[in-house]
C-alpha cells in the first residue's frame, strides 16, 4: 500500500503499478467506519487480478471482430462498418463508458484489406481515446473456400487522467491535483482462419501498456509482458431444422492473470433475427439480439448482469447497442456474407 497523504490510500500491485477498484461514491458509503470518500477507478474490464485485464470488452464480440484482430480486416467482400456504444454496471455513478467505430474493406483486385478504429474508453476519472489503422493479407488455401488471413495494425492512443475530479480526505493532495496527458504508440497482430461455416482466430490487439506511474507522476508506455492480452476464439454455423444455430467461445489469457472465456449460442430465425445468450466466466450473464434491417444495415443490442457482488451495485446491469452498415463503391448492391460471421 502506498499512502500520499495522511489518509490518502492507494493499492498498489507487487510491481508498483497502480491498479484502481472501479467502485462509486454509493458504494464507499457502505462502509460506515470510512470517514472520507477518495473515488478510485481500476482499470479493469474482463476481469479482477493483480495484473488488472485494462481493455475494453464487447458482447457481440464476433460481430465486432474488427475491432478485436487486425486480420479480420478486409476478409468481407464489401466496405464494411461497425459503430458501438457500451454503458457497464448502471446504477453505478460515473459508470464505465465506451464508444467504438470499425471500418474495413477489401483493396480491389488483391489479397490486402485495410481497416481503421477508433476508441473511446472512459473509466472514472481517466479517459483512453484511440486511433488505429490495420492491414492484412489474405491467402486461399483450396478451391472451397478456405482461407487464412493475417494483420497488423499500429496507431496512437491518447491517454488522460484528470486527478482535479477525485474526492480526497486532504485538500490540494499533489497525486490528485492535476491533469496528466500522454500520447502514445501501440500496435498490435492477429491471424484469421475461415470457410463457408466456421471459422478461428488469435490476436493480441496492443503491445504497449500505457500506464500511470505515480512515482514519477506521469505515464509510462512500454511492452509489459505480464499483461499482454491475447485472445482465441472460433465458431460453426450450422442447420437445426429451419433454423441456423451459431455456438462460438472465447477466450482471454494474460501472464499472471486468471483465464477467462465466454461460451456463447445464437440461432437465427427468420432469415433476419438472431437470438442468443452468452455466459462469461467472470460470473456474468449476458443476452444477444441482432435484427437484419436489410442488405445495407443491422442493428445489435445486448444486456448483460453480474452475478458477482459488483451486481448488487451496477444493479441495473450494462447494455450494448451497435449499428452494422455494408455497402461498396462500385455497382455490386451490399451484401451479407454467406458465412454468418
Amino acid at each position: 500500500m502506498k499512502r500520499t497523504s495522511k489518509n490518502s490510500i492507494i493499492k498498489q500491485t507487487p510491481e508498483g503499478e497502480c491498479k484502481y477498484l472501479r467502485v462509486s461514491y454509493d458504494l464507499l458509503m457502505k462502509f460506515e467506519h470510512m470517514k472520507y470518500i477518495i473515488p478510485i477507478v481500476l482499470f479493469l474490464l474482463l476481469a479482477n487480478s493483480a495484473n488488472g485485464q485494462s481493455q475494453a470488452q464487447f458482447n457481440h464480440y464476433i460481430a465486432n471482430q474488427g475491432m478485436l484482430n487486425p486480420a479480420y480486416n478486409g476478409t468481407r467482400d464489401i466496405i464494411s462498418g461497425l459503430l458501438v456504444h457500451r454503458s457497464q454496471w448502471l446504477g453505478i455513478q460515473n459508470g464505465p463508458m465506451t464508444q467504438a467505430l470499425n471500418v474495413h474493406g477489401p483493396i480491389e483486385d488483391t489479397n490486402l484489406g485495410v481497416g481503421l478504429v477508433l476508441m473511446n474508453d472512459n473509466l472514472g476519472f481517466s479517459n483512453a481515446f484511440e486511433f488505429m489503422g490495420s492491414a492484412s493479407y489474405k491467402l486461399m488455401l483450396d478451391r472451397r473456400g478456405k482461407f487464412v488471413s493475417f494483420g497488423l495494425q499500429m496507431g496512437v492512443t491518447n491517454n488522460v487522467y484528470d486527478g482535479t475530479k477525485a474526492i480526497t480526505a486532504d485538500y490540494g493532495d499533489p497525486l490528485f491535483s492535476g491533469k496528466e496527458t500522454n500520447l502514445a504508440f501501440n500496435f498490435g497482430l492477429g491471424a484469421y482462419f475461415y470457410a463457408e461455416k466456421y471459422f478461428a482466430g488469435f490476436s493480441i490487439p496492443r503491445m504497449f501498456d500505457p500506464i500511470y506511474n505515480f512515482d514519477s507522476e506521469g505515464y509510462k508506455n512500454e511492452v509489459n509482458l505480464k499483461n499482454v492480452h491475447a485472445y482465441w476464439y472460433g465458431g460453426y454455423v450450422f442447420d437445426w431444422g429451419d433454423i441456423k444455430v451459431k455456438p462460438t467461445a472465447m477466450i482471454r489469457t494474460v501472464v499472471g492473470a486468471p483465464l477467462t472465456f465466454d461460451l456463447s449460442a445464437n440461432v437465427l430465425l427468420m432469415e433476419r433475427l438472431w437470438l442468443g445468450a452468452s455466459y462469461r466466466s467472470i460470473s456474468e450473464v449476458v443476452f444477444l439480439s441482432e435484427y437484419i434491417i436489410n442488405r445495407q444495415f443491422t442493428v445489435r443490442y445486448s444486456f448483460d448482469y453480474s452475478l458477482s457482488p459488483i451486481g448488487t451495485f451496477g444493479k441495473y446491469g450494462s447494455h450494448e447497442i451497435g449499428i452494422q452498415f455494408d455497402f461498396s463503391f462500385n455497382k455490386r448492391p451490399g451484401m451479407r456474407s454467406i458465412r454468418y460471421f
